[in-house]
C-alpha cells in the first residue's frame, strides 16, 4: 500500500478537511506537495535554532523530543505532525527533534505551504485555526482538570448522553416523591431515621451514578429543605442560602483571592528559571527530590500551583536520570497535598479554618487541628523515606522499577506524554520568593498592628502581596497590566467551585441540624461506643475515609464532616481538635484515593492515571492503617 494513503488521513485532519468536493480536491493538492525523508536511529530532523522551513507528518517510526539540555519531553508515533507552529509564525525550533529507530516522515516545505495559500484562500486559516487549536489545548485541559479537582464536573469530557440523563434525573424525581408521601413533618413529630439519613444516602448514591459533587450537594441540599417544609422548599433553601453567607465574606473574599496570587505566580515566567537553576546546580537524583520537595515547602499556597512547578522545573531533570514516572508522580503528588493541608495559610488552610468558624469555633483553632493531622505527617514521612530509598518497592512502583531497569520506557504503557512548555516566558526566581515573602511577612505585620498584638491578618497580607505583585511584575515587563488583572480574573475564576460548595455545604449543614440528624447521630454514638471515648477518633477517621473515597472531593467532605464533628467533640466534651485532625486525616488520604486526583497528577506529571493509581495505592492504604492506629493510640492516651 502507498505511504501516502496512510498519510492522506492525517494530513486530512491536520487540515480539517471535510469530504466536500472541494476538500478533496485541496487534499489531492496538498499530498502531490509531500516529500517523503527516512532518517537513521539517532540522527536529528531539526534542532534547535534551526531555521523552521517546513512541517512533517510522521509514517513510521518514533521520534524523541528533546528540551535544550537534552531532556526527553515527549515521543511522538505515527500519525502525529509536529513543526507546524514555527513553520506559521517564523519561530527558530525550541526543541531538538530525535529519530529513534529508522523514521519515516513526509515533509511540506514552507514554500509550498506559502504557494497554496495563494492558489487556496481558505488554507491558511484552517492552518491558523489548527496551530491556536493546538497551543491552547493543554490550557484547556487543566483548566477542566482544576474545576474537576476542585468540585465542578464528572472528569469525563465526553457529552453526557440523553439516557444518563434521563437515569440520573428520574432518580431525583423519585427522592422526591417518595419523600412527599411518605415523610413526616419534622414540625409535628420526630422524623424516623430513615428519613433524617435519607440526604446522606441520597448523597452517596447519586456520587456514584455521576461523580458530580457540585450538583450532588446542591441537590441534597435543596432535598434536605423539602423535607423541613414540602412545596415551600424553593423559600426554606433561599433563607437558609442567604444566612449561610452571613459573616464569611472575609473568608470567600481570601479564597479568591489565592486563586489569584497563584494564577500569577505561574504567569510570571519565575518557575522556567526556578528550573534553570536546579538544571544548573543539581546533579543527583536525591538531591532533584529533595529540591523538589523543599520548592513545595516554600510555595505550599496551592497544591496546584505546587504540582504545576514540580510537573515543569523538575520532571525533567528526573526523567534524565532515568527515573520511572510512576515514583515521581507518587513525590509530585502526594507532598503539595500533605504540606498545604498542614499550612494555615494556604489555600485549603484557610478553607478549613472557615468551615471551623462556621461550625461555632474560632478560625485559630486549625492551629491546634494541625498536631493532629497524623495522616499527612505519616505521608510526608513516606515521601522523604521514599527520596532516601528506605522504602520497599510495592506493586506498580516495582513492576515500573524493573521496566526502566531493563532499558524500558520512564513512563507506563497508555501515558500521554505533555508536550515542552513554551520557553518564551522566562523570568526571574525572585518574582516566585519574594511575593510568598511579602505575603507571610504582611499577614502577620498588618494583623499585629490593627490587633495590637500578636496576630495573623491572611486578608490585609494578600491585599499588600497584590499590590507588591502589580508593581514587581508590571515594571520589569514580564506582563502588562491590562495582562495582570486577566490573570487576576482567572485565578479568581479558579476558586469558583470551593466557594460555592463552602456556601452550599453550610447551607446543608444547617438543613441536616434543622432536621434533628445531629441530635439524633449523638445519641447512636452514646449508645454504641458505651462511654468508651477513645473510639471515637478513629471512628470519625474510618467513615470519612470512606466518604472522602466516594465523594471524589475533600472540599465537599470537609464542610460536611466538620460541623458533625464539633458537634459530637461538644456532646463528648472531647478534645475537638483530635477529631477534626482526624477528619482533616480522612480528608487528605480519601481524596488520594479517588479517580478525581489520580486523573489530575496523572495528567499534570505526564503518566497513566491508572497506572499512577495502582503505583500509589498500596502506600496509601499503609499509611491509611497507620493513621487508624495514631488516632487509637490518641484515643487511649487522651491526648
Amino acid at each position: 500500500m502507498d505511504a501516502k494513503i496512510i498519510t492522506r488521513d492525517y494530513v486530512k485532519d491536520f487540515f480539517r478537511l471535510s469530504d466536500s468536493e472541494q476538500d478533496i480536491s485541496l487534499l489531492n493538492h496538498v499530498i502531490s506537495r509531500l516529500q517523503l525523508k527516512e532518517y537513521a536511529h539517532n540522527s536529528f530532523i531539526c534542532r534547535i535554532g534551526d531555521e523552521a522551513n517546513e512541517m512533517f507528518f510522521i509514517e513510521s517510526g518514533t521520534i524523541l523530543v528533546r528540551g535544550k539540555d537534552g531532556e526527553v519531553n515527549n515521543e511522538l508515533q505515527p500519525g502525529r505532525y509536529f513543526g507546524e507552529y514555527a513553520a506559521i509564525t517564523g519561530d527558530k525550533r525550541m526543541a531538538d527533534i530525535q529519530a529513534h529507530g529508522t523514521v519515516q516522515v513526509y515533509v511540506l516545505k514552507k514554500e509550498t505551504l506559502l504557494d497554496l495559500t495563494k492558489q487556496h484562500s481558505g488554507l491558511y486559516g484552517m492552518f491558523l485555526k489548527n496551530v491556536y487549536a493546538q497551543s491552547t489545548e493543554k490550557y484547556r485541559k487543566l483548566t477542566n482538570l482544576l474545576n474537576l479537582k476542585r468540585g465542578l464536573g464528572s472528569g469525563s469530557e465526553r457529552k453526557t448522553s440523553l439516557s444518563s440523563l434521563i437515569r440520573d434525573y428520574s432518580f431525583v424525581v423519585l427522592f422526591f416523591l417518595i419523600a412527599f408521601i411518605f415523610a413526616s413533618n419534622p414540625a409535628m413529630e420526630r422524623m424516623h431515621p430513615v428519613w433524617l439519613c435519607s440526604p446522606l444516602i441520597f448523597i452517596v448514591i447519586y456520587m456514584i451514578m455521576t461523580h458530580r459533587a457540585l450538583e450532588t450537594l446542591l441537590i441534597a441540599s435543596i432535598y434536605s429543605m423539602f423535607l423541613l417544609s414540602k412545596f415551600n422548599f424553593i423559600g426554606k433553601f433561599s433563607d437558609y442560602l442567604l444566612y449561610a453567607t452571613k459573616g464569611v465574606s472575609e473568608i470567600i473574599l481570601i479564597i479568591l483571592l489565592m486563586g489569584s496570587l497563584t494564577r500569577l505566580f505561574s504567569a510570571s515566567g519565575s518557575i522556567n528559571a526556578l528550573r534553570d537553576i536546579i538544571q544548573r546546580k543539581i546533579k543527583s537524583v536525591k538531591g532533584t527530590f529533595f529540591a523538589s520537595f523543599l520548592s513545595m515547602i516554600v510555595i505550599a499556597l496551592d497544591e496546584y500551583l505546587s504540582v504545576l512547578i514540580n510537573s515543569i522545573c523538575f520532571k525533567p531533570l528526573i526523567d534524565e536520570k532515568r527515573v520511572s514516572r510512576e515514583k515521581s508522580a507518587i513525590i509530585m503528588g502526594l507532598t503539595p497535598s500533605a504540606l498545604c493541608i498542614l499550612n494555615p495559610l494556604s489555600i485549603i488552610g484557610i478553607y478549613l479554618a472557615g468551615v471551623i468558624a462556621i461550625s461555632g469555633e474560632e478560625k485559630s483553632l486549625f492551629l491546634d487541628v494541625i498536631r493532629y493531622n497524623y495522616g499527612a505527617f505519616f505521608a510526608l514521612v513516606f515521601i522523604l523515606l521514599l527520596i532516601m530509598g528506605k522504602i520497599p518497592l510495592l506493586g506498580g512502583l516495582k513492576k515500573a522499577q524493573i521496566r526502566v531497569d531493563e532499558g524500558g520506557s520512564l513512563w507506563p504503557e497508555g501515558t500521554d506524554v505533555n508536550e515542552s512548555e513554551d520557553e518564551h516566558s522566562r523570568g526571574r526566581l525572585v518574582n516566585l520568593f519574594l511575593p510568598v515573602l511579602v505575603f507571610f511577612a504582611s499577614s502577620i505585620i498588618t494583623g499585629s498592628l490593627a490587633a495590637g498584638s500578636f496576630q495573623i491578618n491572611v486578608l490585609y497580607g494578600m491585599c499588600v502581596t497584590m499590590i507588591f505583585m502589580f508593581f514587581l511584575y508590571c515594571f520589569q515587563q514580564y506582563m502588562t497590566p491590562d495582562q495582570f488583572f486577566k490573570h487576576f480574573i482567572y485565578g479568581i475564576e479558579s476558586m469558583i467551585a470551593p466557594v460555592v460548595l463552602f456556601v452550599v455545604g453550610k447551607c446543608f449543614a444547617y438543613g441536616m441540624d434543622a432536621l434533628g440528624f445531629t441530635t439524633w447521630l449523638i445519641d447512636i454514638v452514646h449508645g454504641l461506643i458505651y462511654g468508651q471515648i477513645w473510639l471515637l477518633a478513629p471512628i470519625i477517621f474510618v467513615v470519612c475515609v470512606l466518604v472522602a473515597a466516594v465523594f471524589n472531593d475533600f472540599w465537599a467532605v470537609f464542610v460536611i464532616c466538620i460541623p458533625i464533628a464539633v458537634s459530637l467533640a461538644a456532646s463528648f466534651n472531647g478534645n475537638i481538635a483530635l477529631y477534626l485532625g482526624a477528619v482533616c486525616s480522612a480528608g487528605f488520604l480519601g481524596n488520594e484515593l479517588a479517580h478525581g486526583n489520580m486523573d489530575f497528577i496523572g495528567y499534570m506529571i505526564g503518566i497513566n492515571p491508572k497506572s499512577y493509581f495502582r503505583a500509589k495505592r498500596p502506600y496509601i492504604m499503609i499509611i491509611i492503617v497507620l493513621t487508624f492506629f495514631a488516632f487509637v493510640a490518641a484515643g487511649l492516651l487522651g491526648l
